[in-house]
C-alpha cells in the first residue's frame, strides 16, 4: 500500500454536514483536553476538539462544577460534547443540553475503563450490555439533531469477533454519525498494543465512517491507521505538552521531515515555552488564580517532556500556587533550555 495522502473528510447527519480539511483529531481526554487547552489548540487552527466527559446524570442533576466542562464552545473550529452514562433519560436530558450549549458534535462514551466510571455501567461496562447501549443510542438520536458518534473498545474482558461484528452491525443500524475504535478491550485498559489487525477487518463490516485510536505516537502511526481504512484518526496522549503536534504531523505525511525529539532547536524551545505561558494565561483567567494553578501543573510538566532537567524541577512544579511563580519557573527553565541547546551546537 502506498502512504495515503492528507485528504478532507465530513461528518454528516441528514442536512448538517461538517467539512475537515485533515484527518486528524484531538481525542477527548479526562484531565487532559481541559477547556484552556482547547482554547490554545483551537486558536493554533484545530479544526475538531471534544470537552472533557460530561456525567449525564450531573447534568440532570444540575451539578454546577459540571458546567465548567461543556460551557466554552470555539468560535474557530468545531467542538464535540462527549457524555457518558447508561440510562437512557439522562442521556437524553444530556443530549438537548449539549445541542442547547452549542456543541456541533455529539459522542458517547463506550470506551473509558477507569472503575470509577465502569462500576456505574457506564463507559465501557456498556459493551456488556449491547441491548441498553442501542436503546441509550436510540434515544439520543430522538432527542438531538447533532451528529451522533459513540467511543468505544473492541470488548469488555475479552474480545470475540464475532460478537464484535454483530455489535458494529447494530450501531450503524441506529443511524450513528461514525465509530471510533480503540484498538484494546476495557480489561486491557492501556496495557499491550493495540490490535490494528483486527481494526483492518471492522472497517469493512460496514459503510460507515471508522475513527481511529489507540497508540498514535508519531505520523507513522496516523498514515498506518489511514492506510488500514480508518475515515479518521484521533490523537490523545501523543500530543499533550505539544499543541504543535498536529501541524506538525500533517506536514511529515505531505513529506516534511519529522521531528521525532521535538523541541530541540533554539525557536521550537521559544515557542513550546511561548505557548507554555498561553496556556497558563488562558487557565488563569478559565478558572482563577488557585484553581487554575492547580489544573496548569500536569500540563507544565507535559510541555517539559524533553527537558533534560525535568526531575529537577517536577516537586517544586507541584506546589505552585501563583501565576507569578509559574512565570518565575518558566523564565528560569527557559534559560537553563536554550543553554542545553546552544551546547549542543559545539
Amino acid at each position: 500500500m502506498t502512504d495515503p495522502n492528507i485528504e478532507p473528510w465530513k461528518i454528516k447527519r441528514g442536512s448538517c454536514e461538517l467539512s475537515f480539511d485533515h484527518p486528524l483529531i484531538c481525542a477527548p481526554m479526562a484531565g487532559g483536553l481541559d477547556t484552556p487547552y482547547r482554547m490554545l489548540l483551537h486558536r493554533m487552527g484545530c479544526q475538531l476538539s471534544f470537552t472533557e466527559m460530561i456525567s449525564a446524570r450531573a447534568l440532570f442533576e444540575g451539578i454546577e462544577r459540571t458546567k465548567k466542562f461543556y460551557s466554552w464552545v470555539p468560535l474557530k473550529g468545531y467542538s464535540g460534547a462527549q457524555i457518558f452514562g447508561h440510562d437512557a433519560e439522562y442521556l437524553s436530558f444530556a443530549a438537548k443540553e449539549m445541542e442547547e450549549a452549542g456543541h456541533q458534535i455529539l459522542d458517547l462514551n463506550v470506551g473509558c475503563p477507569k472503575r470509577k466510571v465502569t462500576r456505574t455501567g457506564s463507559g465501557s461496562a456498556m459493551l456488556k450490555d449491547p441491548e441498553n447501549l442501542i436503546h441509550c443510542i436510540n434515544t439520543i438520536l430522538d432527542s438531538t439533531n447533532l451528529p451522533v458518534g459513540v467511543k468505544m473498545r473492541m470488548g469488555y474482558h475479552h474480545l470475540e469477533e464475532k460478537d464484535l461484528k454483530k455489535l458494529i452491525k447494530d450501531l450503524q443500524g441506529t443511524g450513528l454519525s461514525w465509530i471510533t475504535m480503540h484498538s484494546r478491550t476495557a480489561f486491557q485498559q492501556y496495557s499491550g498494543t493495540a490490535d490494528r489487525d483486527l481494526f483492518s477487518r471492522m472497517v469493512s463490516w460496514g459503510d460507515i465512517p471508522v475513527i481511529a485510536s489507540g497508540d498514535v505516537r508519531s505520523p507513522d502511526d496516523v498514515k498506518d491507521y489511514l492506510k488500514r481504512g480508518a475515515t479518521a484518526v484521533m490523537v490523545a496522549r501523543g500530543h499533550l505538552g505539544d499543541p504543535t503536534w498536529i501541524d506538525r504531523a500533517i506536514a511529515s505525511i505531505s513529506g516534511e521531515e519529522w521531528t521525532e525529539r521535538y523541541p530541540q532547536t533554539e525557536d521550537q524551545i521559544k515557542l513550546q515555552l511561548t505557548l507554555l505561558r498561553e496556556h497558563l494565561d488562558y487557565s488563569l483567567k478559565w478558572y482563577g488564580e488557585e484553581r487554575g494553578c492547580i489544573e496548569f501543573r500536569s500540563h507544565f510538566s507535559w510541555y517539559l517532556k524533553r527537558f533534560k532537567d525535568r526531575r529537577e524541577y517536577r516537586n517544586r512544579l507541584y506546589s505552585i500556587k501563583t501565576g507569578k511563580e509559574a512565570i518565575s519557573m518558566i523564565e528560569e527553565i527557559e534559560n537553563v533550555w536554550l543553554g542545553q541547546a546552544n551546547m549542543t551546537k559545539f
